[in-house]
């Protein structure tokens, strides 16, 4: 039996972006032994995939002490292959430490891995698609249209009506990437004359984000703080579309067949996270303050979304 690991941290778009890597790898190896090293509060997510046998909690401190402990546990368990799928400049160090210190295969896109693919620039392959040509190289087929069954919940709300999901808010981070919640506002408003239900998912710090559409619309489902992502996934699976930005519970709802429809900057970081299928539409501007409500309901009616 192998002893693989796998290290995966970052956003949640990021973990998104690799799922498919990890069931492809874990199809690989049915009977091994795979653990996982990530953040905490990726535990419970990825401890509904059956995956994993093991996981390890590794929240990026910079405190000295926590990270060798991080590492004697990892070298005690004399891993066959490492994985590395954050391929950060952080993940680059420990593929220099077990380098030395391990007898181990690490495949990685960074220095020190005995196999490391080269990323292209930015914008010329799919985060997912990069992440396949990785593993590819050491042997492991990519799967695709994979089925995200585990992430089914049953829902309270009735969800009879059909209905549009929207997703306006992001992260701090990503303050970049997210489109004039007051056009998201009349944007549902519009959907709601067209007789479809309005849901909208997020956080209690995407409470200013849905706050036009909230005032817009008459009975909007109102998921915001109850919405983890097995339930947006949930909702999204129901949804008639998906109207989002460039965020991590965007790229949850896109593990759906429903059709989506993204509202995007024009730039490579786009073109990295964002795939092309049949489901996916998309919307984009070299700012995306630059997308007008009429852009999107014009786009809408010519590819008959509604």
């Amino acid at each position: 039996m192998k002893k693989i690991l796998i290290i995966k941290h970052g956003s949640l778009g990021d973990i998104i972006f690799s799922l498919p890597v990890m069931h492809s790898i874990s199809k690989e190896y049915p009977n091994d032994e795979i653990d996982i090293l990530t953040e905490s509060k990726y535990l419970n997510f990825l401890g509904k995939t059956n995956y994993f046998k093991n996981f390890i909690e590794d929240n990026r401190s910079k405190n000295i002490l926590s990270l060798i402990s991080i590492f004697k546990y990892i070298l005690s368990k004399k891993y066959d292959l490492i994985i590395d799928l954050q391929n950060s400049s952080r993940t680059a160090y420990y593929n220099l430490f077990f380098r030395i210190f391990a007898n181990t295969n690490i495949s990685s896109s960074r220095k020190f891995a005995h196999s490391r693919y080269i990323i292209p620039d930015q914008g010329y392959e799919s985060a997912e698609q990069g992440l396949f040509n990785q593993i590819k190289l050491i042997n492991i087929p990519a799967i695709q249209n994979i089925k995200y069954d585990w992430l089914l919940q049953k829902l309270e709300d009735n969800f009879n009506k059909k209905f549009i999901l929207f997703i306006p808010g992001v992260s701090k981070k990503g303050m970049y990437k997210q489109w004039n919640p007051k056009k998201f506002g009349d944007l549902a408003k519009y959907c709601e004359k067209k007789n479809y239900n309005v849901c909208i998912v997020g956080t209690m710090n995407d409470y200013k984000s849905v706050h036009y559409i909230l005032k817009n619309c008459n009975n909007v489902i109102n998921k915001i703080d109850k919405s983890p992502p097995e339930i947006i996934y949930s909702i999204a699976k129901k949804a008639h579309l998906i109207i989002t930005n460039d965020t991590g519970p965007g790229h949850i709802a896109s593990l759906t067949e429903s059709n989506i429809l993204w509202l995007l900057n024009d730039n490579n970081i786009s073109k990295a996270n964002i795939k092309k299928n049949s489901n996916t539409y998309k919307i984009l501007e070299n700012s995306i303050d630059n997308i007008t409500l009429s852009n999107v309901t014009a786009y809408i009616e010519n590819n008959k979304l509604l």
